[in-house]
């Protein structure tokens, strides 16, 4: 584990591939994906480096060696390293909100190559004030986290996309899209005009894309086609399970718990709503769960019977009210009914059917 640094100190670090990404959902479902898979790796590698809870330090520090590695690159110079950092800063992704707009700004305001004092070449990446929001706010979205070494040694675009994909909807077991949703939308290749024939796109995108993410990460999948006469309408994903990559056997729990710093009770103001935020696998933000929290005063909870408290009490009634919400979301994916537009609100609903007062729900 990386020691402390000081209070708004740079952070930097080698490229450990043990390290951790926790990413908000409007990162997670771009609206578009401009970055290449290389940009896609520094992202990720800054979001495992930071604080999510200290935003005074917002700049991570690459060695040249690592920056270089990450984007695929071999010795290059200064000045063709210069063109691809301009690059990144230049980016500008849509990114879905919970209000369910989409905002577009740049992620990175600056980028600083200069030599270390041992006169190692090094870049410094600072994020904007705005893109701090999402990195660093994590009581307001809703996160998903997973391991650096299951997207850093991917050598696909699609690959990267289509694990983030996997990993976001394994709950539901199997589910299934439109061939042009996954197509234009998932792997973002909507450019490209080969692609529109399913034979091609399976064969140059989708396969390579599937088998990597099989033997590279820890996710195992498999695919099957549902065609609309003789032609593939949608493509359905069958989930099989979670597995450790080979290096994790021994080391996963130790590393985890390295890595994992979150403070859940500084996230959430208080232990007893960090500990009910834990029975929502921390999905809902710090305002929803107070809410959820004053609805719960209106339900008859049993104490746990374990312990005799009343706080776990809730949260076990809480995981099974989860559990509850995400086998509904899983049976409207598998008979391609309306999805769930706002699991807060339908979360809520589903505990104000609980209550002995009347309703204190909107659907505003």
């Amino acid at each position: 584990m990386a020691t402390k640094k000081p209070k708004n100190a740079e952070i930097t670090g080698n490229l450990d591939r043990k390290y951790w990404v926790q990413k908000a959902d409007p990162l997670i479902a771009m609206k578009s994906v401009p970055f290449t898979l290389g940009e896609l790796k520094i992202l990720d590698t800054y979001i495992s480096r930071i604080n999510a809870a200290d935003d005074t330090r917002r700049t991570v520090i690459f060695t040249k060696e690592e920056y270089e590695e990450l984007m695929g690159l071999s010795c290059a110079n200064p000045r063709a390293l210069q063109k691809h950092i301009k690059a990144l800063l230049s980016r500008v992704p849509e990114l879905y909100m919970p209000d369910d707009g989409y905002i577009s700004f740049v992620l990175f305001e600056k980028a600083y190559y200069h030599k270390d004092e041992y006169g190692k070449p090094i870049i410094e990446l600072t994020c904007t004030e705005t893109s701090k929001d999402l990195f660093f706010c994590i009581g307001k979205y809703h996160y998903f986290k997973y391991a650096l070494e299951n997207v850093i040694n991917l050598t696909r675009k699609a690959s990267y996309l289509l694990y983030l994909h996997i990993l976001t909807n394994r709950f539901r077991g199997e589910w299934e899209l439109l061939l042009e949703e996954l197509r234009d939308e998932v792997l973002d290749c909507k450019e490209q005009e080969s692609y529109l024939a399913f034979k091609e796109f399976k064969r140059t995108v989708l396969d390579p894309a599937v088998k990597e993410v099989n033997a590279k990460t820890d996710c195992h999948f498999e695919y099957e086609t549902i065609k609309r006469g003789r032609r593939v309408a949608k493509i359905k994903f069958i989930y099989h399970s979670q597995r450790l990559l080979v290096e994790d056997i021994v080391t996963s729990v130790s590393v985890e718990n390295e890595e994992d710093d979150m403070d859940w009770e500084q996230v959430y103001g208080s232990e007893q709503l960090a500990i009910l935020a834990e029975g929502c696998a921390y999905e809902f933000n710090k305002d929803e769960m107070e809410q959820i929290s004053r609805v719960l005063v209106r339900i008859h909870i049993p104490k746990d019977r374990m312990s005799g408290s009343q706080i776990f009490g809730k949260q076990f009634y809480l995981r099974e009210k989860y559990a509850a919400l995400n086998a509904e979301a899983s049976k409207k994916a598998q008979n391609n009914e309306k999805p769930i537009r706002n699991r807060f609100k339908y979360f809520l609903k589903m505990l104000e059917d609980d209550t002995f007062q009347p309703i204190a729900y909107s659907e505003d």
